[in-house]
């Protein structure tokens, strides 16, 4: 991982139209640091220290097949860990050393440390993911999964492993409260276990704790495997789930059959309507005390279908916005402006390379207004995380899978308007966005 300052920026670019008196809204992207492995989560200390999870790279161990890679098999390491970015620019890893799960031997679409975040006392707890069968997690839940009712589907996506090819990787699934002076970990709660023994959705057994917010004396969990939102109490209480509805998305599209997928993933004749699992991903509190949370939705992916949820009265979920396509996080800026972060604007089966995806930022004002602030194609490639400073600038994950991880830093400045269309080009020619086309050959994400 390398630090980068830069006094040119990467990308320039006007995003808005002129009109009347107004002033035209240019977007710059800086890169603050690179060389991440499969980023995910970004979040701010109380000291203004960026937190950045990086699920890491999988290794030689034991593997298990998953969901998250349409059933190619992630196999355990020892590669996990949390960059550190400090306000006077340096880094470094903490945590380093995690357990974590990764594709071999392209050490891509990990499974691991996902983010580490605060609540209001400014105490750290880190979230683990998993992406897979508890049952494969380790010799205790591979046990007690024995008598456990399984789904004719959960043999083709996410099958079980025999005991003796268990994963070994016990600290993986679960929310830690963390001693940042220590490196220590404190158990809180254990998803994996929990979605073995309780299987809060119904469907497969599955978990993938991928993000986390906090309100008050408890941690909200968006679960991607598990389809659920959890509420945890951080004093190690208990916690419970909260199933995200599925959804009836008629005239899906589906990719060509293609080798190595697991049989019935790709249907010979396309279904006029499918019933399509959430895949909750990124989650926030808002600045009316309500949690919300974003879906990438699950295979095919099609385009369109995420939506944006709102915890309403007793935790149900409630639509809130919709018509999104692959959300990975999404948070609300200084002004009340709810940010959407998109892995990608088409169906992710149509990219050839999952690291470069054309990922996009949305914002949605409190009025409803919407506004690309970045486009496809604009230097957001597969991005994954997205936080706000204080000051109110834009911090993201991008090319969150395998090793070509970045940060940056997204500002935006009023310019004066140009006096005529030939200035308006100009402002246009400050800067450039590289375009890229993408097609991909693995299938899934979370």
């Amino acid at each position: 991982m390398k630090l980068k300052s830069f006094a040119l920026t990467m990308f320039a670019f006007s995003l808005a139209f002129v009109s009347g008196n107004k002033a035209a809204e240019a977007v710059t992207l800086t890169k603050i640091a690179e060389g991440l492995n499969n980023a995910r989560g970004i979040t701010f200390g109380p000291d203004g220290t960026i937190y950045v999870g990086e699920t890491g790279l999988g290794g030689n161990g034991n593997c298990q097949p998953s969901p998250s890679t349409a059933g190619q098999p992630i196999c355990a390491g020892n590669t996990g860990s949390v960059t550190v970015i400090k306000p006077d620019g340096t880094t470094n890893r903490i945590f380093d050393g995690f357990e974590s799960l990764a594709l071999q031997p392209s050490q891509q679409q990990g499974a691991g440390p996902q983010a580490l975040t605060f609540d209001s006392q400014g105490n750290p707890y880190l979230l683990v993911g998993y992406a897979g069968f508890p049952g494969n997690r380790d010799a205790e839940l591979n046990a007690l999964s024995v008598n456990v009712p399984l789904p004719p589907a959960q043999y083709i996506i996410a099958p079980p492993v025999a005991p003796d090819k268990v994963l070994n990787t016990p600290d993986l699934a679960k929310l830690y409260k963390a001693d940042l002076n220590t490196g220590a970990l404190s158990t809180i709660f254990d998803f994996g276990k929990y979605e073995l023994l309780n299987n809060p959705d119904g469907g497969d057994v599955i978990t993938n704790p991928y993000a986390i917010a906090i309100k008050n004396d408890t941690a909200y969990v968006a679960d991607g495997g598990g389809n659920a939102i959890y509420s945890v109490k951080l004093d190690g209480s208990g916690g419970k789930a909260i199933p995200v509805p599925p959804q009836l998305v008629k005239n899906p599209v589906f990719p060509p059959p293609a080798p190595g997928l697991p049989p019935g993933v790709v249907p010979e004749t396309p279904p006029e309507e499918i019933l399509l699992q959430s895949v909750p991903t990124g989650i926030t509190l808002g600045p009316d005390g309500n949690i919300y949370f974003g879906e990438y939705t699950g295979f095919p992916y099609p385009e369109g279908a995420a939506r944006v949820f709102k915890l309403g009265p007793n935790d149900e979920p409630e639509v809130f916005a919709q018509g999104f396509t692959g959300i990975t996080d999404l948070t609300f800026d200084q002004s009340g402006n709810l940010l959407v972060l998109q892995f990608t604007d088409q169906s992710e089966w149509k990219g050839e390379d999952l690291r470069f995806l054309p990922g996009s930022l949305i914002q949605l004002a409190p009025d409803g207004t919407r506004t690309t602030l970045v486009a496809a194609g604009q230097g957001l490639e597969s991005s994954t995380g997205i936080a706000v400073s204080p000051d109110n600038q834009i911090f993201i994950t991008k090319r969150g899978v395998g090793t070509l991880g970045e940060v940056v830093k997204l500002e935006r400045t009023k310019v004066p308007e140009p006096a005529s269309i030939f200035g308006l080009f100009a402002i246009g020619a400050l800067g450039a966005a590289s375009k890229l086309k993408s097609k991909r050959k693995d299938l899934a994400n979370c």
